[in-house]
């Protein structure tokens, strides 16, 4: 069945896949009902052979305002209503493991995915762009880890992941003070790779990041994520054993290799089947 959301939608340009985020009247703020829905987007994205690499961006002009607070408040108080303080607890850490489950979901697929920012990106916008492998953004996008201005300690993966972005000097900062910082200065301290001129041609500039990866070996694409996924859990020896016995199992004996090799003696494009 293909994927239907009225929040969230996928687009296909080629090799290359967009997920859209789908609420540009509410900033793209990020509802129950949006980030249920990114794990099945994902999975339709991954499972399609003819798809390389995914584009995550956001409708309209912003990226994400984060939660959208006033909808899911209001759902849960009327959710809380006739439960004990205990069952109402347990009910909202269910509910926190499943969000955390959701943005995970964008760090653990196969496909590397590049976020496109432009306007806000706020709170829950930055776990989103923390679970990517790749951030670019436009130069009015403006970022905050905002949670400590609220009264919250961010709890959906930016104080897990930034860490791995950034050094811990910008990352306290961040977190500490929930201030806003604009996006020469997500530039400077590297939470963005690339800066330009406009949300056109940052989008621009995403899809044809996207089209480069695309145009590689899948298997070597996928290969090379997954290394460098299980690496952040592993020392560099473990590492390296798991690397070379994935190279051992699925890159050597790859119809891939064989046509990369050839088309490197032919001095011509390669024409990778993934298989």
């Amino acid at each position: 069945m293909a994927f239907l959301s009225e929040v969230l939608s996928i687009e296909k340009q080629g090799a290359v896949g967009i997920l859209w985020l789908d609420r540009a009247d509410k900033y793209n703020a990020l509802s129950t009902e949006l980030w249920s829905a990114l794990p099945d987007a994902l999975d339709e994205l991954a499972a399609d052979k003819q798809i390389g690499a995914i584009v995550l961006a956001g409708r309209g002009d912003h990226f994400c305002a984060g939660i959208d607070l006033v909808q899911d408040s209001l759902s849960e108080h009327k959710n809380a209503q006739a439960r004990s303080p205990a069952e109402a607890n347990m009910r909202q850490l269910d509910n926190t493991r499943q969000f955390q489950a959701s943005i995970s979901a964008v760090a653990n697929c196969p496909l590397p995915v590049i976020a496109v920012i432009q306007g806000y990106c706020l709170g829950a916008g930055v776990d989103l762009i923390t679970a990517c492998d790749i951030r670019i953004a436009a130069a009015n996008a403006l970022f905050s880890v905002r949670e400590t201005r609220i009264g919250l300690v961010a709890d959906v993966g930016t104080l897990q992941r930034l860490p791995n972005i950034l050094n811990a000097g910008h990352v306290a900062e961040l977190a500490y003070t929930g201030k806003d910082i604009d996006a020469q200065r997500a530039e400077k301290i590297g939470l963005v790779n690339d800066l330009y001129s406009s949300a056109e041609t940052a989008m621009e500039a995403g899809l044809e990041l996207a089209s480069q990866i695309a145009a590689n070996s899948p298997m070597a694409v996928r290969g090379t994520k997954f290394i460098l996924q299980q690496s952040e859990n592993l020392s560099t020896d473990q590492s390296l054993l798991l690397n070379g016995m994935y190279t051992l199992i699925s890159s050597l004996p790859s119809n891939d290799l064989q046509e990369g090799i050839k088309a490197f003696a032919e001095r011509r494009p390669a024409n990778f089947s993934g298989s």
